[in-house]
């Protein structure tokens, strides 16, 4: 995979074999959805299909290809260690034992020191080790000073393996992972705990969306059907900081429908693109992935080609900028002057500006006002102005055939559209190239 990849695909060309289409023409067309890469497991961890999300390629690499690679950086070092502190301090409480501060601080220096070796990268060359062994000693010292003696609650389970099963598409699916610690408050009323040793500290708002403790909630209940309530607890240990959530049962049921639909997207997926992000400088693949490999002589003169004419269309586009703000105040002038004098043209010697005016209406659209756009959508689907009013999206009808995100008589429908229409429907491959402007050095 070290010589220059063709462009990836930005269309949706693979997917269910629908009837009257085949596969793209030309050279590059696809080959049939079947040959093509697939994932086809039925168990899935929060963090696999987070995976996923942050990039398909690195989702494909260790999930579907099977190539496992552990890259240790001292972050990642960081956080086993402190896990493992609080995870016998807690296990000690389950049997009876009491750790001390200076108990679970040895526990953390022991991780640290077997974990500790040349081969742990740390790419921020400012911060030696000693600097982030101090800063989780800190985050433990803080995290007992707030809780000791740790009779807040019960410990049911440390490193508890919780998930449950639910239906994708036409199969069964098992969603499970670990939590750091599974308590009990009070009859009915559980916690999941999460230690973070990241150095940054999210708000309430992005907690109230993270959906990868959420999913224990949705295990909990399965699991505990006397639980009525299920706190989400993240304990940001390097700022001594606790933070909770609480999901209500809608919430609940849009993460099963989020879970599936990305689930289906997953196994509709045969290109797994590439995508480029911040989270490539820690990625372990990076010297096998498509976007960082280095071009051919032919393939450098190209981008250098590119690169240069982007830069005169950028040039271009900023010029026409400022003419199309320019003819906008001499467009409004002409506007106020017409009206005010009750004319319709206004004669030039290069030529005749018309004037033509009428009521129109700024409504919000799908793509301004999603939210907004959505309730009138709803007030209308069932009047019988729907008809009249509504459009059909083709590409998103098919797009959402392709990675099954119809329900059974929505695929059926589809499959009829195809099959009167096919002729005039044809798969196609797109191709995208676009231009990343390196400000700066390429990361090692």
């Amino acid at each position: 995979m070290r010589r220059q990849p063709a462009p990836e695909p930005s269309g949706d060309d693979a997917g269910p074999s629908l009837p009257g289409l085949g596969p793209a023409a030309g050279k590059d067309a696809p080959e049939p959805a079947a040959h093509l890469l697939a994932d086809t497991s039925r168990k899935f961890s929060p963090s696999k299909l987070d995976t996923y999300r942050d990039c398909p390629r690195r989702y494909r690499f260790r999930y579907v290809d099977g190539l496992r690679r552990r890259v240790e950086t001292v972050e990642t070092l960081l956080g086993s260690c402190v896990h493992k502190a609080l995870e016998e301090l807690y296990a000690g409480l389950i049997h009876g034992r009491e750790y001390t501060l200076e108990e679970t601080l040895a526990v953390f220096d022991r991780e640290w020191a077997a974990g500790w070796s040349d081969a742990v990268v740390n790419r921020r060359k400012e911060y030696g080790p000693e600097h982030h062994q101090a800063a989780g000693r800190d985050g433990v010292r803080a995290y007992f000073k707030a809780f000791a003696p740790f009779r807040q609650d019960t410990t049911v389970a440390v490193e508890k393996r919780l998930g449950f099963s639910m239906k994708v598409g036409d199969e069964e699916v098992r969603i499970e992972g670990l939590v750091d610690r599974l308590a009990k408050v009070a009859e009915g009323i559980y916690e999941v705990h999460d230690y973070k040793t990241t150095a940054n500290l999210p708000g309430q708002a992005e907690l109230d969306e993270d959906w990868q403790l959420a999913i224990y909630d949705i295990a909990i209940r399965e699991n505990w059907p006397d639980a009525r309530e299920v706190g989400l607890v993240w304990h940001f240990v390097r700022f001594g900081q606790t933070m909770r959530s609480l999901r209500a049962a809608e919430g609940r049921e849009r993460l099963k429908g989020e879970l599936a639909a990305l689930i289906l997207a997953i196994r509709h997926d045969h290109v797994f693109a590439p995508r480029r992000s911040a989270l490539c400088d820690w990625c372990e693949y990076r010297d096998i992935c498509p976007l960082w490999q280095p071009a051919p002589k032919e393939g450098a003169a190209l981008a250098k080609e590119y690169a240069l004419q982007e830069g005169k269309r950028r040039e271009l586009r900023s010029k026409l900028h400022e003419l199309e703000a320019g003819l906008r105040e001499i467009e409004e002038d002409i506007v106020r002057y017409a009206t005010a004098h009750g004319l319709e043209s206004l004669c030039g010697p290069e030529g005749d500006v018309t004037i033509s005016q009428k009521d129109d209406y700024h409504v919000p659209t799908r793509t301004s006002a999603p939210e907004l756009y959505s309730r009138i959508e709803a007030m209308l689907k069932d009047t019988p102005i729907w008809r009249q009013a509504a459009h059909i999206d083709l590409h998103r009808l098919l797009q959402g055939y392709d990675r099954g995100e119809w329900d059974a008589a929505g695929m059926e429908a589809v499959r009829g559209v195809v099959s009167e229409f096919g002729a005039h429907i044809k798969r196609i491959r797109k191709a995208a190239v676009r231009w990343h402007h390196r400000k700066t050095e390429e990361p090692e």
